[in-house]
């Protein structure tokens, strides 16, 4: 497919206006030379009458099945089962149990007792123990059920601050374990109040011995494995050590293939300092989705290797655990980011995630993403092709391929708006993303169309204005169009700036505030290629407008962080080169267009 060839003089920097008359034996369309008969050119093959049509179809239908074959293969990649070691245990043995649903949370809609009834007989089902971190109001009824669907329960004090509240905790908890001694195991008084440094140790040692005066069951504390190390005074006083070993939360996140090796690390340690006191892992779990932290990469195929192994290694060494969680909390995302709402093995529709033994994919739907995207293609090629009948082979056979690649992409979006739409707010911004992603692309999809047609009144891309335009007319509210430019253009330059602005909130809050911020690739990158992909099709200068010294700041800013974050990230975070990635291929129609218009400036400057 051949473009517009650039032209340096002043002269052609004015938008090109089409023909005012056109007649079969004089049409020409960009990118092609008219022939007798009404007859184009692309790429100098002779398309003539109607072996035209046929060829095109033909090459149309060609690139299509070559571009959906590759569509397969990627979504395939994705999903594709693979191995992971199956469990030795039927069950895993523990894990949290906190049951908020969608619209639920600890602040704000409790869950119902029919619905802890229900979650009580999933968790019976995958668990052969629970654990939960409060044991009033909704929480209340956790012992009874449990004791009906034969589970037993590491039952929980929440202590903090208020303590008024820690008061009420404390009385629940002794309540409850005498009056279910078969089904409450131990009693855990206070979850990480040290690490959040929210009483003394000496208030948490009051508690504690309270607690042990008034039950039989064995009493501990829990908080992160090294916080133990601090506080061997409050180590005397528990019957038994309850550690938290996260290895991709810790402020050093351990990659996947060497969390095995650090859980026996922090065992091993703290058994060391404190030796003959029994210990329990109340908390370790790996995330199913979230954000890349340095070379710890979440997933479902990523989560089960991780639980599995657990099960596997603690079987073998004798090692009592808590798996981190038992179901996803979505009220985390506000607080967390994506990660937050994804710990859980079994989802926010009470589906299991990933089984104890066979294969896993990490993304089961891939089949039907395949089919939604090359379904989305094949209408999309007819329509353009319809609308647009292509100029021979190449110009049929690039516009069916452009649509499938940009029907993936935006597949691709959706599936990270999806992923990331936890709440109204989360939903929102996901319809947003992709669609007015969508949107941006389309338009700009159906100008190169118009590149690739054999129509004679076809036009295709037109330089945009220059970005300085369109931020001093977003500043001043003066959304005029600028003389010459098309429905479409206006749309793209108002959209690619509105996308362009996001994307630098974003990297902005990578670079700052990292820690809980998804990196938004699926989102960004259909738009960062549309926009590339229109700039090789835009050869003419701009006009000269304006000095855009704000559109530098957009430029350099998305070059320093696209340099920046892969540095703070560690250099082996793959999400953070992607991002990168991204970054550069957004900055870089920005920045042509500013030296395009710089060079239009001296120009200017020089003729006059």
């Amino acid at each position: 497919m051949q473009f517009p060839s650039p032209d340096n003089s002043a002269e052609t920097a004015a938008p090109r206006r089409e023909p005012d008359t056109a007649t079969p034996d004089s049409a020409s369309a960009p990118g092609g030379t008219s022939t007798p008969g009404g007859a184009s050119t692309l790429g100098g093959a002779s398309t003539p009458g109607g072996a035209s049509k046929l060829t095109a179809v033909l090459a149309a239908l060609v690139a299509l099945a070559a571009a959906v074959a590759l569509n397969y293969g990627f979504w395939w990649s994705q999903g594709r089962p693979q191995h992971v070691p199956d469990a030795r245990d039927p069950r895993v043995k523990s894990a949290s149990f906190s049951p908020y649903r969608t619209g639920q949370s600890p602040f704000g809609a409790p869950f119902t007792r029919e619905q802890l009834e229900q979650d009580m007989a999933v968790a019976a089902t995958f668990v052969e123990r629970i654990r939960t971190y409060a044991n009033t109001n909704q929480f209340a009824p956790v012992p009874e059920l449990a004791q009906k669907h034969g589970v037993k329960v590491i039952l929980g004090a929440w202590v903090g601050a208020n303590l008024k509240d820690n008061e009420k905790e404390i009385e629940g908890l002794i309540k409850a374990a005498n009056a279910y001694p078969d089904t409450v195991e131990r009693v855990v008084v206070g979850n990480e109040v040290l690490l959040r440094r929210e009483i003394t140790p000496e208030l948490l040692i009051d508690y504690i011995r309270r607690v042990k005066a008034a039950i039989k069951q064995p009493v501990t504390y829990a908080d992160v494995w090294e916080f133990w190390l601090l506080y061997p005074k409050v180590a005397a006083e528990v019957d038994s050590l309850t550690i938290h070993v996260l290895p991709y939360w810790e402020n050093t996140p351990t990659a996947l293939d060497h969390v095995i090796e650090h859980m026996l690390h922090a065992h091993a340690k703290i058994a060391a300092a404190y030796p003959g006191k029994p210990i329990l892992i109340g908390e370790i779990g790996w995330p199913s989705a979230g954000r890349v932290r340095k070379d710890a990469v979440p997933g479902r195929v990523a989560q089960a290797r991780f639980v599995r192994d657990i099960i596997n290694t603690a079987h073998e060494k004798g090692i009592d655990y808590n798996i981190f969680e038992l179901f996803d909390e979505p009220w985390k995302f506000g607080q967390e980011g994506t990660v937050g709402g994804n710990w859980g093995l079994i989802d926010v529709d009470r589906q299991v995630k990933f089984p104890l033994t066979g294969p896993i994919s990490e993304k089961p739907y891939w089949l039907t993403a395949f089919l939604a995207s090359s379904a989305a293609a094949l209408l999309l090629a007819v329509l353009a092709l319809a609308l647009r009948p292509a100029r021979g082979f190449g110009g049929a056979a690039l516009v069916a391929f452009s649509a499938q690649a940009l029907c993936t992409l935006l597949a691709a979006s959706a599936e990270q708006s999806l992923r990331l739409s936890f709440g109204t707010a989360g939903v929102v911004g996901g319809v947003l993303m992709t669609g007015g992603g969508a949107v941006l692309c389309l338009l700009v999809f159906s100008e190169l169309c118009d590149l690739a047609s054999a129509s004679r009144w076809a036009s295709g891309p037109k330089p945009l204005p220059p970005v300085i335009a369109r931020l001093e007319a977003l500043r001043s509210w003066r959304l005029r169009p600028a003389e010459g430019d098309t429905w479409r253009a206006q749309a793209i330059a108002l959209l690619d700036l509105v996308f362009g602005l996001a994307a630098l909130a974003l990297t902005f809050g990578l670079v700052v505030d990292p820690r809980y911020r998804d990196f938004r690739v699926a989102q960004f990158l259909p738009i960062a290629l549309c926009m590339t992909a229109r700039w090789l099709a835009t050869r003419e200068l701009p006009r000269p407008v304006g000095t855009p010294r704000e559109e530098w700041l957009l430029v350099g800013t998305f070059l320093f962080g696209a340099a920046v974050i892969p540095v703070k990230e560690g250099l082996v975070n793959p999400a953070a080169w992607a991002w990168s990635a991204t970054l550069v291929l957004l900055a870089l129609p920005w920045g042509i267009s500013l030296y395009r218009q710089r060079v239009a400036m001296r120009t200017f400057a020089a003729k006059a």
